[in-house]
């Protein structure tokens, strides 16, 4: 089993990344961006806008306006409408919002949380969120931990059997999530060995939720590390998991509980208070495939 934080291409402090708050500036902004997102926000609220009045609400010179108008509309953003003499946004605009529904969102609200978790700890954390039938390790702090994990990388995936996180989000999802997403992985072999895999499956759940966590299985190829990981939960429903990797010889299994999983367990608890007062129940909340 991999371990699960990306060091590929991080580099670690000592080679000088920087830790950055959320809000904070690591490099000055691009203001032809600034100013090209300005004039595509004002044209998305007004429908429909001609270089003039766009040039009275942003500022911006008319000439420069003209420029940006002319790369949205190549970047199919935007559109010249002839009936009105003006611009006016395209339905290609909804694509920027597509992604912004789950791991968007998940990320957001744990980033601050993880960052704090690893600076106390010094392990690096992981953010995973189901994809299909496997995990999907969408966020983690690992460049900021002095020790690197090895053989990993961002958005690999992980197992639902054999991986922490994969584990976790079984435990801990609702039964009926549970049971379609064991029947897939279950569906090429006999039904009595079917049953066998079901109930030993069961057990391991069992233990799990009895523990707050789950760990990963071990392997030989991968056996000086280890991985525990907690489900982030809102309105009866995974969202995600958050994992932690380390080396087992440089904690004792019998400091694992409280040095490793309590953290690990209050920071996701604080995510998902985190997520429920900004974005409420986002179970209940629409994709771009729902929208009218």
């Amino acid at each position: 089993m991999n371990a699960i934080f990306p060091v590929k291409d991080c580099p670690t402090p000592s080679s000088g990344a920087t830790l950055v708050a959320d809000g904070a500036h690591s490099y000055a902004p691009v203001e032809s961006v600034l100013r090209a997102l300005e004039v595509l926000k004002h044209l998305n609220m007004l429908r429909v806008a001609t270089v003039t009045e766009l040039h009275k609400i942003t500022g911006i010179a008319k000439p420069t306006v003209v420029r940006m108008l002319e790369t949205l509309i190549t970047a199919g953003y935007v559109t010249r409408d002839k009936a009105f003499g003006g611009y006016r946004i395209t339905a290609n605009v909804q694509n920027l919002s597509d992604g912004y529904f789950g791991a968007p969102m998940v990320i957001e609200a744990a980033h601050p949380y993880a960052l704090e978790l690893t600076q106390r700890i010094k392990w690096g954390v992981g953010v995973g969120m189901l994809e299909g039938q496997f995990m999907r390790l969408q966020f983690t702090t690992a460049r900021y931990s002095p020790w690197a994990m090895p053989m990993t990388h961002l958005r690999m995936r992980l197992d639902l059997f054999t991986s922490a996180m994969g584990r976790a989000y079984l435990a801990f999802c609702p039964d009926y999530e549970r049971e379609a997403l064991i029947d897939a992985q279950l569906a090429r072999i006999t039904p009595s060995k079917r049953a066998e895999s079901k109930r030993q499956i069961g057990r391991v759940i069992d233990d799990i939720r009895n523990q707050g966590y789950a760990r990963k299985v071990r392997s030989r190829e991968h056996s000086s590390t280890e991985t525990i990981s907690v489900a982030i939960r809102n309105d009866g429903l995974v969202l995600g998991c958050l994992a932690l990797g380390y080396f087992r010889s440089a904690v004792p299994e019998s400091e694992v509980a409280q040095r490793l999983a309590e953290p690990l367990q209050v920071t996701a608890r604080a995510i998902e208070a985190e997520i429920a007062e900004n974005y409420g129940n986002m179970t209940r909340m629409p994709t771009s495939q729902n929208r009218n």
